[in-house]
């Protein structure tokens, strides 16, 4: 099954004093991610944020680098596959890396690529996206 993959807390955080105001399906509160559906109906139709603290709308991936493309900053997370190869000129593959790289839109100069591997793009692009927020934007 495929799941939607959402920023981090802290990573919301930075987009919401950033200016992200887009209305999410999905929101923080006390440390869990909720939907805002169900908090709305749990509430009875009162304040979708009533009785939680530390409330903040929980953005996809996509969604959080949708917006920062808007601001100017694209986010690319190239695989890259890396080999070995013996003496008779075999070769085997090691598992897929991801690299985040961040390029502003306005003339595609790199902003940010420090060389980093991560073993899953979710993990690439939650990286990128808090590097843009806390020194780009």
């Amino acid at each position: 099954m495929i799941t939607e993959d959402y920023v981090s807390f802290e990573t919301a955080k930075l987009l919401k004093e950033k200016g992200f105001d887009t209305e999410c399906d999905h929101l923080y509160a006390n440390g869990r991610i909720l939907s805002a559906n169900s908090i709305c109906n749990w509430n009875r139709g009162e304040t979708i944020f009533a009785n939680y603290k530390n409330e903040c709308s929980a953005p996809t991936l996509q969604m959080a680098m949708k917006w920062l493309r808007k601001k100017g900053f694209h986010i690319f997370v190239p695989m890259e596959i890396d080999y070995d190869e013996d003496e008779r000129g075999d070769k085997w593959y090691h598992d897929a890396t991801y690299c985040p790289e961040i390029r502003r839109v306005s003339d595609g100069k790199i902003m940010y690529d420090d060389g980093s591997l991560y073993a899953e793009p979710e993990q690439a692009y939650e990286v990128a996206i808090k590097y843009c927020l806390e020194n780009l934007i």
